[in-house]
């Protein structure tokens, strides 16, 4: 509706009852829609999920059902120790011999425990004493850069003047030396440096200072003459010191300010750089202790296979291990331990891995020890990679793995012993159970087909408008939906036809001739798979299957021809079953303008369908709300028409003095 709508206050008429009721016929038109859109809707679901189970057949059971060496599936059998073998289609049949010599073993090291000792642990901290000396000056990691300062170099411009400036100290200087050196080379330029939170800082300076009284009688400081001035860095060493550019154009430094309520000078200078070295005696050895204070030089290199990784002051145990791991092994420092864990990441002689330590100068390195990482052949916690060794009929065989792929066998070798004999023939049970399998699919799919194609017929049920559910409660919505779904697919085309060529496949007589070249026709029931009572709709039984309780008496034809005549029974059900996955196949390549990939109902028809549905139900509720404001408009004019005639009755009565 649109707009505010307020009737009825003079006549008192219920106008918003009387507009639905004129409107009424526009509304069921809506509503009757809105059914056929939420039918279509349901359908749709209905049919997606028969889409899956059709699709899971397909790929599974029927696939399963057709293929040729599903019915040559052969089984190994023997009282066999230490070795496990599965038996492929196209191993040979007969008696076999196998021995396992060795399994294959991957290189496996478990390192000496070396948490059993507290070290000396060094860590890093801010400097911030002027006293100390340039030569204990750190960065982050530990290493000496307290020198850099001592070739220092650059250039400040300020009001005209160039001041250049390179930093002169004694191999003893400490960093308030280095501060005084500088600031003296700076006097007069209106900058001056200080050490700060670990860095060099440079300061802005050049304004001059004076009190005066403000208008309402306070005394306050102002900033006045200074000026703007330029630092150049000489290199980039310097400019990291300072934070400075070493661009020609300089980095700006502004002067004091002349407003006392901003700050007053300027400041330059990059993050912490400087920090000072903490020793912590008896620290406990942790996944983050540093190789250089467990005693390994910086330099030192730990080679895996050749591949070297180089010893700096930030390489801890944890981070040694993710580089082992880099290098082609697994590799790992568990902490709680104390110890390293290696092994090469597959079985097998070819597989092993090398681990050696030299120092920077080409020198054996003790590092191995300090790692506990120095085992030797024998040692407890080394065990070496070794290749699988068997022999198969007599013949050897050598692998870095323990399975091994011989004449259709699957040999897994995993304990060494004597000569063992097993023989491979046909496994007529797996055979039976798999074309059992298919059965019970096939009979399930076709339940729930024939139970939705021949679900009854509901003339006196329709979707649920808002106001109906509204009186009801949600079992009994449920329960009245419920049976429009069942019904949605009735007597549905596409269903008949699947089931149709289903029946009419698995009741067809196969031609299969022999490998002594006769000819005969088999089907089904030829091996005692046969349909019952016409009630069950063509579900399918295996006469004298345990499972069975109808048909469990019967002669067990099936597992007799799977022993006895295994080419017959091989051909004719997979062509049976190729014939039906073929003909799915076909279904599902229909009209791509109409249905989509791995679909076996028009689902793009019913979006079409359902869109237009959904457009129909615009359209009319637009006409429905352009009738029920044609109303309001009429019963707003009467109500006009009744407030004025109203007002002359009160006025007339009053002439009169009612």
């Amino acid at each position: 509706m649109a707009g505010i709508r307020i009737t009825g206050l003079v006549s008192g008429l219920d106008t918003e009852t009387l507009v639905s009721q004129l409107s009424q016929a526009y509304q069921t038109k809506v509503d009757n829609v809105k059914k056929e859109q939420t039918k279509l809707e349901w359908k749709k679901e209905a049919w997606t999920a028969l889409n899956t189970k059709i699709m899971d057949f397909y790929k599974g059971a029927l696939s399963t059902f057709s293929s040729v060496s599903t019915y040559r599936t052969k089984a190994a059998t023997g009282n066999l120790t230490g070795v496990k073998i599965t038996a492929g289609s196209n191993a040979v049949n007969g008696s076999h011999r196998v021995k396992v010599i060795s399994t294959a073993t991957a290189q496996m090291w478990t390192g000496k425990k070396i948490n059993d000792k507290t070290y000396t642990a060094t860590s890093y901290k801010m400097a911030t004493d002027n006293t100390m000396k340039l030569s204990d000056l750190k960065d982050q990691h530990g290493n000496n850069i307290g020198s850099q300062l001592k070739n220092a170099e650059f250039k400040v411009s300020a009001n005209g003047t160039d001041y250049n400036v390179k930093v002169n100290v004694g191999d003893n200087a400490t960093i308030q030396d280095v501060l005084d050196n500088i600031n003296g080379q700076l006097n007069g330029s209106g900058v001056k440096v200080d050490f700060a939170a670990g860095n060099f800082r440079m300061s802005n300076e050049s304004a001059v200072s004076s009190e005066i009284v403000n208008d309402i009688g306070e005394t306050v400081t102002v900033f006045n003459g200074g000026h703007d001035v330029k630092v150049t860095a000489a290199d980039e060493t310097t400019a990291a010191i300072f934070g400075v550019t070493t661009e020609g154009d300089g980095t700006l430094i502004e002067p004091k300010s002349s407003d006392p309520d901003k700050d007053p000078v300027t400041i330059i200078g990059g993050t912490t750089r400087f920090y000072e070295e903490v020793e912590s005696a008896d620290s406990s050895v942790t996944g983050s202790s540093k190789l250089v204070d467990l005693g390994i030089a910086e330099g030192t290199e730990i080679k895996i296979n050749g591949n070297a990784i180089t010893v700096d002051r930030t390489t801890t145990l944890n981070s040694l291990a993710t580089q082992m791991a880099k290098l082609g092994i697994e590799a790992n420092y568990d902490a709680g331990q104390g110890r390293f864990y290696l092994n090469s990441k597959a079985t097998g002689a070819d597989n092993s891995f090398t681990v050696e330590a030299v120092n920077a100068d080409g020198s054996a390195s003790d590092a191995l020890s300090k790692l506990g990482l120095d085992l030797q052949v024998g040692d407890e916690g080394r065990i070496d990679a070794e290749n699988a060794v068997i022999e198969y009929n007599g013949v050897r065989y050598e692998q870095s793995s323990s399975t091994f792929n011989i004449n259709g066998l699957t040999i897994e070798a995993t304990e060494k012993g004597d000569t063992q004999t097993f023989n491979v023939g046909t496994d007529t049970q797996a055979i039976y159970d798999k074309v059992k399998e298919f059965v019970k699919s096939y009979n399930d799919l076709i339940e729930e087909m024939n139970t939705l194609y021949n679900a009854k017929r509901v003339k006196d049920y329709e979707p649920l408008t808002d106001e109906e559910k509204a009186a009801m409660n949600e079992k009994d919505i449920e329960k009245w939906e419920g049976v429009i779904k069942a019904s949605l697919l009735r007597r549905d085309d596409t269903i008949s036809s699947l089931l149709s060529s289903m029946r009419s496949t698995l009741n067809k007589q196969v031609s299969v001739t022999l490998s002594d070249g006769s000819t005969k026709n088999y089907s089904l029931a030829s091996f005692g798979i046969n349909t019952s009572v016409y009630t069950e709709r063509g579900k399918l039984h295996i006469y004298g299957d345990k499972d069975d309780g109808d048909f469990a008496d019967f002669e067990d034809s099936l597992m007799k021809a799977i022993n006895e005549n295994p080419e017959a029974v091989e051909k004719t059900l997979s062509t049976l079953g190729s014939e039906i996955y073929k003909n799915l196949q076909k279904a599902m390549s229909g009209d791509r303008e109409l249905s989509s990939a791995l679909t076996f109902y028009n689902d793009k028809q019913l979006d079409k369908e359902i869109k237009e549905y959904k457009d129909r139900v615009s359209t009319l509720q637009d006409k429905m709300v352009a009738e029920q404001d044609k109303y309001y408009k009429q019963f707003s004019a009467m109500e006009t028409a009744l407030a004025k005639l109203q007002s002359q009755q009160t006025y007339i009565a009053q002439l009169f003095g009612g």
